[in-house]
């Protein structure tokens, strides 16, 4: 198999090891401590380390309405380094639908978490920016890996 474009090596990530899975294992972790950290309030209620409140304090400590906007490149990311890595193989859309239902089901149930944390609620405006982020990831990472592939295809003949 001919060696892809440089410009597009981004797209997917490296078959020779499937230890790569810890990349968006990893910031999909960063993302549910991010998005599912209890407010300040709630940790000095159970009398909690200074720097588990300087951290929420800082979590919180910015507009509503940026913290809704927060989501979208949050999402944006979590759903590009899933679908980077579920294509690394192959072109099959079965592994591209694998990534939309990982990224989709978890845009939800990250919100929904929320619900189980001490004053904290889901919110219906942040489950439609994950699901923006991630299906607006999701469409320009296929954009991208059809080019790619077109490239691919040509370099063959």
């Amino acid at each position: 198999m001919p060696i892809p474009p440089k410009k597009f090596n981004w797209l997917v990530a490296p078959n020779n090891s499937a230890l790569w899975v810890f990349v968006p294992l990893g910031y999909t972790l960063i993302i549910q401590t991010l998005t599912g950290f209890p407010k300040p309030e709630t940790l000095k209620e159970i009398s909690a380390h200074d720097f588990l409140l300087y951290i929420s304090e800082e979590l919180f400590n910015y507009p509503f309405w940026l913290q809704d906007l927060s989501h979208f490149p949050l999402f944006f990311v979590f759903a590009w380094l899933w679908t980077w890595f579920l294509r690394r193989n192959n072109y099959r859309s079965k592994d591209l639908v694998k990534s939309i239902l990982i990224c989709i089901s978890f845009a939800i149930l990250n919100e929904f978490s929320q619900f189980f944390i001490p004053r904290r609620f889901p919110s219906t405006a942040d489950v439609i920016m994950n699901l923006a982020g991630v299906i607006s990831s999701i469409l320009i990472h296929s954009y991208f890996f059809k080019r790619r592939s077109q490239k691919l295809n040509k370099s063959k003949t």
